[in-house]
């Protein structure tokens, strides 16, 4: 093996490694030590993330379901398709890919993306008007007799045009239907978060569970349905560029803040259990983090441009 080819397969290894999220303190070091070592494994490096999309763009489609899935699915199976999905690239890779790092992987093949620290705005066929948050996907299907469009990560903030048909939007959770109203969706890990801006939505879970939210509600839903507490109203505050906070875990605001950042954003479990009140800024996340360390016990370490870790001091 020549050692240009060496050095791609090398990378290719790091980067399905640190793109798992179990990734520890020790690896990243060792990342960094091998990324100084030599100008060439940089240089590998940037290649391989520069290639990266356009491999895994084609497993992601519509038609590859078991590939979809497995890109989906948690390490160690997603590691080994994207591992695979980089050394099928090898040292002859050569269009444009990945242009965000971090971006989820099953974001591929959306309908409409966002890319990192990009909201995008769209008016739909229908006149009704979407935004996306940072990082966030959806599929857009307006047919006959209705109106679907499916969040598959992120958030989405949609003012519905009048219209015969019913618009619903679809998680992995459940459903929101309205019409005629301004509603917020997001997606979490384990829960669909939904806050009604105007008018009311309907709320339909997979196990059959049902509510009707009105203007200011919010709710969680997975199996049950749950309202959130009125401090929680900030969440659908991101579409100006501002997340308005009071009382949060710091956990919850990090998770805000990742879309917008590229690389890793680390959090220590102490520190995320700190509560914040404050307006923080989205769209300049270094000065939302160095007022958080201004104003909090903590300290927050920046390796390159790819980590960064956040602790008590």
């Amino acid at each position: 093996m020549n050692i240009e080819r060496q050095r791609l397969e090398q990378a290719i290894e790091w980067t399905a490694n640190l793109r798992d999220t179990s990734s520890d303190d020790q690896e990243w070091q060792a990342f960094e030590a091998w990324l100084e070592a030599d100008p060439a494994n940089r240089q590998a490096w940037d290649t391989v993330q520069h290639h990266l999309q356009r491999t895994l763009a084609p497993l992601a489609d519509r038609s590859s379901l078991p590939a979809r899935h497995a890109l989906q699915a948690a390490h160690p199976g997603r590691r080994q398709v994207l591992r695979g999905a980089l050394l099928l690239a090898g040292a002859g890779v050569g269009a444009t890919l990945l242009s965000q790092p971090g971006l989820p992987l099953a974001q591929l093949g959306a309908d409409l993306r966002s890319g990192t620290g990009q909201r995008l705005q769209r008016r739909l066929a229908d006149g009704s008007q979407l935004t996306l948050d940072a990082q966030s996907a959806v599929d857009i299907d307006f047919s006959g007799n209705e109106r679907r469009i499916t969040l598959r990560a992120g958030k989405l903030l949609v003012q519905v045009s009048h219209d015969p048909r019913p618009l619903t939007v679809h998680t992995p959770f459940g459903s929101v239907r309205a019409l005629g109203t301004r509603f917020m969706v997001a997606q979490q890990p384990a829960a669909s978060h939904v806050w009604v801006l105007e008018s009311s939505v309907r709320v339909d879970t997979l196990s059959g569970s049902q509510r009707v939210l009105q203007t200011g509600q919010g709710a969680r839903f997975a199996h049950a349905i749950e309202r959130l507490a009125a401090n929680r109203q900030g969440e659908s505050s991101w579409a100006d560029g501002w997340l308005n906070v009071e009382d949060w875990p710091l956990g919850d605001v990090i998770n805000a803040l990742r879309p917008y950042r590229q690389g890793i954003l680390r959090l220590s479990p102490q520190a995320a259990e700190l509560r914040v009140s404050a307006l923080i800024s989205l769209d300049d996340s270094n000065r939302a983090l160095q007022a958080l360390e201004q104003t909090l016990p903590l300290r927050v370490t920046r390796y390159l441009d790819w980590w960064t870790r956040i602790e008590l001091r």
